[in-house]
């Protein structure tokens, strides 16, 4: 992935080596020198179809402005004429800087080719656009809890249940990280299972994020359980 600090600090480098004002860059370059200090200070990336005019004015290669090979042939291969598609990889390089429409274009050509692995899913995940990410994801193999705790907060509600579905996961603990992002229902699922299961009591740490109607339950179960007492864990919810 793009280090903003490190490309910043590589561009003021360069610049003042050659004498060159913030303000005779961002001519060159066509942005407003403002542009040019936000990137230096390592607030902003520049745009990607800046970036040869950058290395060009500054005499450096794109790979030395980058500090990364890989990253430097995804950005050649964006603004040339080459229509090779990206691979999942120069993907995740240069996904900060790419347009969304771009990475979507991209990873639908890549992925056709091959699936794409949980760690560039999950390095992928910010910049793709929610519905396509719920496909790929539903569509993935993916069956591990920790991998799907990652996942969550960038798939919706159907997605993450259906995810969760699929693992089957056979304790609690397993589903606790998961309670701020599943849906209602699959919190009900939730508490029906445990209910069933004789672990009740269990449910303490899912408390603060289920409904009226699932509490009732527990207290219900509990009342009539060898181990009322345990509905006192539950009372700051009720």
């Amino acid at each position: 992935m793009l280090d903003m600090k490190s490309i910043g600090k590589k561009i003021k480098d360069a610049r003042t080596k050659k004498n060159m004002t913030q303000l005779e860059l961002a001519d060159i370059v066509g942005v407003s020198y403002q542009a040019v200090s936000n990137w230096e200070r390592g607030n902003t990336m520049p745009d990607i179809t800046k970036l040869p005019d950058i290395a060009k004015a500054l005499e450096l290669n794109i790979a030395d402005l980058l500090g990364d090979n890989e990253a430097a042939n995804a950005v050649n291969k964006v603004t040339s004429d080459d229509d090779t598609p990206l691979s999942a990889s120069e993907i995740a390089e240069i996904a900060p800087i790419l347009p969304p429409q771009v990475i979507t274009d991209n990873v639908k050509k890549t992925s056709e080719q091959a699936p794409l692995n949980i760690e560039v899913l999950l390095e992928l995940a910010p910049f793709l656009d929610d519905e396509y990410l719920d496909g790929l994801v539903l569509n993935s193999e993916i069956t591990n809890i920790d991998d799907i705790v990652e996942l969550a907060p960038f798939i919706s509600d159907f997605a993450l249940d259906k995810l969760v579905e699929r693992a089957n996961p056979d304790n609690l603990e397993d589903l606790i990280e998961l309670a701020p992002f599943l849906s209602r229902n699959a919190l009900d699922l939730v508490v029906d299972k445990a209910i069933a299961n004789g672990s009740t009591s269990d449910l303490v740490a899912f408390a603060p994020f289920l409904e009226k109607k699932s509490m009732k339950k527990i207290v219900d179960c509990l009342l009539h359980s060898n181990n009322p007492k345990d509905i006192s864990s539950f009372a700051p919810f009720l």
